[in-house]
């Protein structure tokens, strides 16, 4: 059920304030002394009569509310109640300053109110409990409380109203869905669990709203949500009192209320409610208490309830009385008050319930956006994990003296500063279990934590980056500021779980985290830093701290090791740092004794000898808290006093001791079987590339160990105390003391060989993926798959982790991959990365084949010629490069579609790809291509073409969004992924420079005279303002978190906007900013050459043709430096006496703070303004960008060569030659390919050695550092673009197979895709692209026109055509048409071929091939659309516009009525045949018109044909919004509406076939309609599509996807010249050919 009503003001009209009431029969007067129900009527009788509208003059004034820190205006109470003044609907009284981790709502009872009820006197708002005292207890105070007002007056002068207990519940949950916070944002409830707290009958609207909701999918969130109720004094049976006061009500004339007859005792309303609400009960926690006092009644006192009508008498239910009455069972004197601790105490133990076990224990309340947010930020495992992991074996008294030291609790202050604690103790001392103590403790006190374990067993746990990751998370979900901002920040396209830590701090946390102002500190603890690979690169980032506007109170708990304590010594000199050390055993010797004494009585034997048990234990433990553990629990296993006296006696001090102890017990054991399996579970364990859950582990273990019974017990049983089981079921070792012990010992032989675990586990995982079954297992899906067999994901995500570190390049592994890659097995392994989402795992293999085949020649060359297997080697190598390209070319289809690799993608592969070599099989392909000449990979991803053949000036991107300044003042905005236009910014004016903001949603185009901002991609104009006079900006950026946008200009004047003030204009930073005051000798400062700001807006650098570049701090206003050439490149053109040069362009390294130059003379520079380190490279530039990530930047030169180098090493990494002139570079924000600006168009480029770099680790391995030197380079790492001529249109001609080609060159050819051969038809002399093509309908001729204008026409001799596969064409009179200048847009044959039009731009003239001259002419602006034969009259030709088709005869081009396109909505009954032959019929389409109906003039018809059916007519119309959206529609017309018989054509306008929204949502390029009414399309990812046009509705069952055309494959303007012949092949123009893609349709119903 949906409950809708208008929302009005917060409170309803004003009355006295003694007429409010509180409860079923009292109130408070303005004294605050109750009054009896009697003197409420008897009052209210004597103020009728003192004024004529019966209320005294003061009565009329509305009280005050109390002050709430949130204000807004509410919908009503049903049944207003004009003479009252009340709160009324869904109010906020306390907002902690974090997200809250649950809601409180209070709801009052009959005649209350939702403040006055819980006040015990309403002149004292400092009563009010909810708002004033609650907020107060460490428990609550993160809740979020709220209280709920409705219209339950039953006092006189109330209207009768017919409202029920039923509609105040549908005005509770409509409150708590749709209710607006006070400053208009949603409250979101449901998010977090609900407390109802409830008085009287505020009790039963509670229980009646969960019961309604419970159906209604509008609530299921909150219905989920309600977590607790605490009842007081409700009356779930009734009570006599309520037929008492609707007599009084009647006696006084007044209308009874029927939700007063609802309370009556057993009343059917009640007994209904109690009878569903028993059965929805158990899901929630209830508490209930009860009045133990009467309530005055008239003269009377009274027990409005009963003990048994105030508790359900259910078996979990908490009942508890209070020493009150009715009307103060709500209302407490002082927060001392006994009945108000006793609510107070019931609220906290809730609270505490649903926070104990964190964000994870509010399960489906979890707000969609925090799990959204996981997914951007890659969150593989929940924090509280390994919190509750570590948490379950803490022992209750111990940990407390922590919280006592000087150094903890300084850092517990809440002080606005930052500072670093550093705890180290022992190892195995506890330092954990203290963590969380502290985490439990902050938590408990109401205060927000984030905090990090990191696992020396879980490599994914060791690493710096997943740290910062989950940090970030967890602030997310504790700020919600944060949470928004960096929701949008990741959005720009950011991937964190690719980034290096050093961009993910810059990013995240100083970009965004150190901007913001909280007023309270954040506190962080980070466990076992010394577990971490990287733990000094963590300190280091720590320095930056002292920058942020927030303070951050950090932890950090670790051992002691030299090398930290380095670390911690420079942190000291950047923040403050207070060292706590813990050396020897005494200062967890309290928490060991408290260990001791739990475990002490499971021990066997009197209590003299578990005494000494205990002294022993703790005199022999010094702190080693995992010594003590494992020691109880091997006395506790003793069956004997005497066992237990020699195992005190043999148990060794130390843990390498014990350990080795615990390791003879495993070698000794008499089942050698056993000591196997040990050894085996260990060295899984330990060489796994992460923790396996049992499932995992027993199938590791197979076939050499069959699966075990109960493995949890085996590994207790055979592993000693070695291994353990955490609470999601994963296998772990003790200690990392346990791992160190096992794999390294100097003096004897290891019990674990890392080598040879890792080599079984790499044989184990190709095994798995080369079972024959595997193909037919991953048909069943990824879920059912990890429930069965998850070790499958974990070898096909692994096996080339062990490969890296087996360190040898053996035959054996030789054979296992040869094995995999030359067999289908390989695209097996693909189809699972696909399902699991991990393609990138694809780059990883190529790497680390890429180092075997290093190391397996290394190997051949000590070993004979013979046995050097070099063909194996080749074929590793080659899918190397297929492997990574497979990931740039098919990525995205593979995830859309994992099992296209099998039969889709080998045939779209080149000729000489090992992939396409071994899997395509034309004879049994379902896709077979010919036409073009496919052999090698490229690294083109996609090139883009501007409209109209604009030229491209600058490009730029942010997220998925591609942006490219037009030279006419427009912005084009493309989807990256798959390169669809989204839409594009009419400026209106040239445009000198422009920019995303920083969270990539914004940009700021800044022209000749204003400054626009716009929303992306929605291409809404924001706003506008207006530019200094004849100031030329030359860089533009958003800074200070986007709230100010700084620019640079011609005239040496840094200016700012705030973006929250765009009225004030832009205004000067400061006046000294670039005034340079020293003298160089032989410099002139003129007006800038370059200027670019730093990526966070803090420093600007400029560079002159005489004078050198220098760096400006901006809020200093200072010079930081200027750039000194290096000695050993400075070159006779440098100036004699100075060490400088001009700097031509230059930019910024976004991490670093380098500066990346050109200089004139052909050399590329870095050079830091801070430190001056400067180095240079000789390599001639003119374009230079940087990588978001700081590790690339791309440099072109004027000859057209594009060089990526590598920031770190300063050396080019991949090379791309080219003739084509450079004039734009940028990187996309993954640092995954770049884009450049050749003229009009955009292309992307993604070569390996991009991929490569871009999946480097985190750690550096020795074979990752030998990957990363200097001198390696791929084999493709350079490439060269080669020239062709590109075809611009296409034309196929009906009923046949041929079709015609035209390219840039002017040449026009004809294809028969029958025979495969071609022959020249045209060859236009001017050398000017062909722009037209037409065939006549009996495909007997052939028209061309190019841009210049020229017009030729060639006839196929039918005699000739088809014996012999040859064809002769005869050559007619070129039409002598008057364009006065302006180009062709169409050209079309009449039905015998005697006629030609030719449409120009404002004039159309029809030229008669017999009589070769020009027989009609028409003049009109409305010419530009697209033009067809009549379908069915021969006479007439139409032309398609958006929303008509005007008709013209061809004999005179005299125009007819015009044929108008359906425009309203219609009506279901409302349809057209598509089909003759088909019964079904189709819902006519309602078209897309502006607001007010008419045309949009921004709507234009780009496509129209006669589908090869031969019974359509298909258009695609083109509009650009108003806010340069780009949105595309796609009509269809059976030709049997366009009737002969005028006067229908004139009443009726044209139905055309209904396409769902979805549908129509995803045609890119519409190619026509098969035979059996199928319309195929190619859809936004170039997917080749149809869909089986019929009256169902069921559309999803008629729609399929059946192939696609890879991005590289065409150009923007060759997609739109794809075209499909009447047998469904699709003619894609490639470069300068065109592909023939034919696909077997058998199967697919056609």
């Amino acid at each position: 059920m949906n409950f809708k009503r208008l929302r009005e003001g917060r409170f309803s009209k004003p009355q006295s304030e003694n007429l409010s009431t509180d409860t079923l029969v009292a109130t408070s007067s303005r004294d605050g002394r109750k009054s009896s129900a009697g003197s409420i009527f008897r009052d209210w009788s004597r103020k009728r009569s003192l004024t004529p509208n019966g209320a005294r003059a003061t009565d009329l004034r509305p009280a005050e509310p109390s002050p709430s820190p949130s204000r807004r205006c509410s919908s009503p109470s049903p049944g207003p109640a004009p003479e009252m003044f009340r709160q009324l609907g869904l109010h906020v009284i306390h907002q902690p300053g974090t997200a809250p981790v649950l809601d409180i709502i209070f709801i009052h009872g009959l005649g209350g109110d939702s403040q006055r009820t819980w006040s015990k006197d309403t002149r004292d708002p400092n009563l009010f409990w909810p708002q004033h005292w609650l907020p107060l207890e460490p428990e609550i105070a993160r809740a979020r409380i709220l209280s709920f007002g409705y219209n339950a007056s039953f006092l006189p002068g109330t209207p009768r109203n017919i409202y029920k207990i039923g509609d105040f519940a549908k005005e509770l949950l409509y409150e708590m869905k749709f209710s607006k916070d006070h400053s208009g944002k949603d409250l979101n409830i449901g998010k977090v669990p609900v407390i109802f707290v409830v008085h009287s009958m505020g009790g039963l609207v509670a229980k009646k709203a969960y019961l309604l909701g419970q159906n209604d999918e509008t609530y299921k969130d909150i219905i989920r949500s309600i977590s607790a109720m605490v009842f007081l004094a409700t009356p779930h049976r009734g009570t006599n009192l309520a037929e008492v006061l609707n007599r009084l009500l009647t006696v006084l004339f007044q209308p009874t209320r029927d939700f007063i007859a609802d309370l009556n005792k057993s009343s059917p309303a009640l007994e209904e409610l109690n009878e569903q609400f028993r059965h929805i009960a158990p899901k929630l926690s209830i508490w209930s208490f009860y009045e133990t006092l009467a309530t005055p009644v008239g003269p009377m006192k009274l027990m409005v309830l009963d003990k048994d009508s105030s508790i359900l008498g259910y078996t979990k239910e908490i009942s508890r009385p209070l020493d009150a009455d009715h009307y103060g069972m709500c209302k407490f004197s002082s927060p001392d008050d006994s009945n108000y601790i006793s609510v107070r105490n019931a609220l906290s133990s809730l609270v505490k319930t649903f926070r104990s076990g964190g964000p994870a224990a509010m399960g489906a309340q979890m707000s969609e956006e925090i799990k959204d947010l996981e997914k951007l930020l890659a969150i593989s495992s929940s924090p509280e994990e390994d919190l509750s992991s570590v948490r379950r074996s803490w022992i209750p008294g111990t940990c407390d003296w922590l919280l006592h030291e000087p150094g903890i609790r300084s850092w517990l202050e809440t002080k606005q500063e930052s500072c670093v604690t550093w705890f180290c103790a022992p190892p195995a001392s506890g330092k954990s279990t203290l963590s969380a103590h502290i985490i439990s403790h902050l938590r408990d006190s109401g205060i927000a934590c984030q905090y990090f374990f990191f696992k020396f067993d879980d490599p994914s746990k060791r690493r710096l980056s997943t740290f910062l990751r989950s940090i970030a998370c967890q602030i997310a979900r504790d700020i919600p500021t944060f949470k928004r901002s960096l929701t949008e920040f990741l959005n720009e396209g950011l991937k964190p779980e690719k980034a290096e830590s050093s961009v993910i701090w810059k990013k995240i946390f100083e970009s965004v985290l150190f901007a913001m102002d909280l007023s309270f500190p954040l506190y962080w603890i980070v466990d076992a830093l010394d577990e971490s690979d990287f733990p000094k690169a963590l300190l280091e980032l720590l320095r930056s701290v002292t920058s942020s506007r927030t303070p951050l109170r950090i932890l950090i708990v670790s051992r002691k090791t030299e090398p930290l304590s380095l670390a911690f010594e420079r942190l000291a000199s950047s923040l403050p740092l207070e060292l706590i050390e813990k050396e020897g055993s005494e200062f967890n010797s309290t928490d060991i004794h408290a260990l001791v004494e739990k475990e002490i009585k499971y021990v066997r034997g009197g209590n003299e000898l578990r005494q000494r048990v205990a002294q022993v234990v703790e005199s022999r433990s010094q702190g080693n808290f995992l010594w003590a553990r494992l020691v109880l629990e091997d006395i506790v296993n003793c069956h004997s006093e005497d066992a237990i006296r020699e195992t005190l006696n043999d148990i060794p001090s130390g843990m390498n001791n014990l350990y080795r102890r615990m390791e003879l017990n495993i070698l000794n054991n008499p089942r050698e079987a056993n000591t196997a399996l040990a050894r085996a579970l260990l060295q899984s364990t330990i060489c796994a590339s992460r923790l396996l859950t049992l499932k995992e582990l027993s199938q590791a273990l197979k076939p050499e160990f069959p699966e075990m019974l109960d493995l949890r017990r085996t590994i207790q049983d055979v592993c000693g105390h070695f291994l353990i089981i955490n609470n999601t079921n994963q296998v772990t070792l003790v200690h990392q003391t346990a791992r160190d012990y096992l794999i390294k010992s100097p003096s004897r032989e290891s019990f674990v060989d890392p080598i040879k675990g890792h080599e079984e586990f790499f044989f184990k995982s190709i095994s798995v993926l080369c079972d024959q079954s595997l193909r037919v297992k991953l048909t069943y899906g990824q879920n059912a798959l990890c429930s069965t067999e998850p070790f499958i994901f974990y070898a096909a995500t692994s096996w080339m982790y062990h490969l890296r570190n087996m360190r040898t390049a053996s035959d054996e592994a030789l054979d296992k991959l040869v094995k995999l890659f030359k067999n289908l097995f390989i695209l097996t392994w693909i189809h699972a990365l696909a399902i699991v989402d991990h393609l990138e795992m694809l780059v990883k293999a190529a790497k680390v084949l890429t180092t075997f085949i290093r190391n397996r020649r290394k190997l051949n060359s000590t070993k004979n010629p013979l046995l050097h297997r070099l063909s194996d080697i080749d074929l590793l190598e080659r899918w190397t490069t297929d492997l990574i390209k497979l990931v740039g070319k098919f990525g995205r289809q593979l995830i859309l579609d994992p099992s296209a690799i099998y039969k889709l993608i080998p045939p779209l592969c080149p000729e000489d790809s090992i992939l396409h070599q071994q899997f395509h099989r034309p004879e049994s392909a379902e896709v077979v291509i010919k036409g073009i000449s496919n052999t090698s990979w490229n690294d083109n991803l996609a090139k883009v073409a501007l409209p109209n053949g604009g030229q491209a000036w600058d490009v730029t991107c942010a997220a998925h969004i591609l942006a490219v300044l037009g030279s006419t003042g427009t912005v084009y905005l493309w989807n990256s992924s798959n390169f669809t236009e989204l839409c594009t910014l009419q400026h209106q004016e040239p445009i000198t420079t422009f920019c995303f903001n920083n969270r990539g949603n914004r940009i700021a185009t800044y022209g000749l005279r204003n400054t626009k901002f716009w929303s992306v991609p929605s291409g809404q104009l924001l706003s506008c303002t207006p530019n200094p006079a004849n100031i030329k900006a030359m860089s533009i950026i958003f800074a200070k978190d986007d709230a100010k946008v700084l620019t640079g200009s011609d005239d040496r004047v840094i200016r700012y906007l705030h973006t929250n003030n765009i009225e004030a204009g832009w205004q000067t930073l400061k006046n000294s900013l670039l005034k340079e005051s020293s003298q160089i000798e032989g410099s002139i400062i003129n007006s800038p050459m370059c200027l670019a700001f730093n990526g966070d807006g803090t420093q600007v650098g400029v560079s002159y043709r005489g004078f050198p570049l220098s760096v400006w701090a901006l809020d200093e206003g200072y010079c930081v430096g200027r750039c000194k050439r290096a000695k050993a490149f400075r070159s006779d053109k440098a100036r004699p006496s100075s060490s400088w040069f001009a700097v031509d362009r230059f930019t910024w390294n976004p991490v670093s703070g380098h500066v990346i130059g050109l200089y004139r003379d052909g050399c590329v520079f870095r050079w830091h303004p801070v430190t001056d380190e400067n180095q240079e490279a000789q390599s001639a530039a003119d374009e230079v960008a940087a990588s978001s990530d700081g590790r690339l930047f791309v440099t072109s030169n004027s000859d057209g060569t594009v060089r990526v180098w590598n920031f770190a090493y300063f050396t080019v990494i991949y090379q791309l030659s080219s003739a084509d002139l450079v004039t734009g570079l940028a990187f996309s924000p993954d640092c995954r390919r770049f884009y450049d600006l050749r003229g009009c168009s955009v292309n992307a480029w993604e070569p390996n050695s991009l991929v490569r770099f871009s999946e480097t680790e985190e750690f550096i391995s020795e074979e990752a550092s030998e990957d990363q030197s200097p001198t390696s380079i791929s084999h493709t790492s350079e490439a060269s673009l080669v020239q062709y001529e590109a075809a611009t249109v296409v034309a196929v001609a009906r009923g046949s197979t041929w079709y015609c080609v035209g390219n840039e060159e002017g040449a026009v050819d004809l294809f028969d895709t029958r025979t495969e051969g071609s022959i020249q038809l045209f060859k236009f002399l001017n050398f000017l692209s062909v722009s037209q093509l037409a065939w006549s309908h009996n495909t007997t001729h052939v028209a061309a026109a190019d841009l210049g204008g020229d017009i030729f026409v060639k006839r196929l001799a039918p005699s000739q055509v088809g014996a012999n596969g040859t064809t002769e064409l005869k050559s007619l009179a070129s039409p002598n048409i008057d364009l006065d200048g302006r180009g062709i847009r169409d050209i079309l044959f009449n039905s015998d071929s005697t006629l030609l039009l030719v449409i120009s731009e404002d004039r159309g003239q029809i030229w008669s091939l017999n009589d070769e001259k020009i027989i009609a002419t028409l003049f009109d602006q409305d010419l530009k659309r697209r033009w067809l034969q009549h379908p069915t009259q021969d006479s007439k030709f139409l032309g398609f516009g958006a929303t008509d088709s005007r008709v013209f005869r061809w004999q005179d081009f005299s125009e007819q009525p015009r044929l108008y396109f359906q425009q309203d909505h219609p009506h279901l009954d409302s349809h057209i045949k598509v089909d003759s032959t088909d019964n079904h019929t189709l819902d006519v389409a309602e078209l897309s018109l502006g607001t007010n109906g008419k045309r949009d003039s921004n709507l234009v018809v780009n496509r129209a044909m006669l589908t090869q059916d031969g019974r359509h007519i298909l258009i695609q119309a083109k509009e650009i919004t108003s806010q340069g959206q780009i949105v595309k529609r796609v009509l269809i017309f059976n030709t049997s509406s366009f009737v002969p018989d005028e006067e229908d054509v004139l009443s009726t306008p044209l139905p055309y076939a209904y396409i769902p929204p979805d549908i129509l949502s995803r045609i890119e390029v519409p190619l026509g309609i098969l035979s059996g009414s199928r319309l195929a399309f190619l859809n936004r990812d170039l997917w080749f599509c149809t869909l089986k046009l019929k009256s169902t509705h069921n559309y999803d069952e008629l729609y399929q996807q059946h192939y696609f055309i890879p991005r590289d494959w065409t150009s923007t303007d060759g997609l739109e010249q794809c075209c499909m012949m009447e047998d469904g092949s699709l003619l894609c123009p490639r470069n300068n050919e065109v592909a023939v893609i034919k696909f077997n349709f058998e199967g697919f119903g056609f």
